[in-house]
């Protein structure tokens, strides 16, 4: 099984892929994800990228026990109903769930790559300066704590 280091290493080299046209969603995750080229607003993929990650670097099972879902929500359910969900203390190669506004469930998902006093830099695919959750590219990301 691929340890955490191993995940982050594919992140790195994913670093810069962008969806083509931008604000299409069209992009490789995608593509895999779905088994055809799709784009459109239905289908923001920062879920996805991590899915694709998990899955190229051999630990599909550590990822939704292998299944697939391209919802936060739901991954994030998935991770508190077996345990896994922490809030503190984060480790390079856990992934964290973000809300950048208002109130309810994640607006985004990242890995992990290193762990500040004040933030964590993340991994993430579909951000960009723009728009933190559906900004189109694979990016490192500075987040504090307050978003996570």
């Amino acid at each position: 099984m691929a340890a955490a280091s191993e995940v982050l290493e594919l992140a790195r080299r994913e670093l810069g892929t962008r969806e083509e046209p931008y604000g299409s969603n069209r992009v490789k995750y995608n593509t895999d994800y779905y088994g055809r080229e799709v784009s459109g607003g239905a289908y923001p993929w920062c879920c996805v990228f991590l899915w694709w990650l998990f899955r190229k670097a051999g630990a599909a099972e550590l990822f939704y026990d292998g299944g697939r879902t391209a919802s936060c929500g739901t991954l994030m359910a998935w991770a508190r109903g077996r345990g896994r969900l922490v809030t503190a203390e984060y480790l390079p190669g856990d992934l964290v769930f973000l809300r950048f506004s208002g109130s309810g469930g994640p607006q985004h998902v990242g890995i992990v790559e290193t762990v500040g006093r004040e933030a964590l830099v993340t991994i993430e695919g579909n951000t960009g300066a723009g728009n933190d959750a559906n900004g189109g590219q694979v990016q490192r990301r500075e987040r504090p704590y307050r978003y996570v």
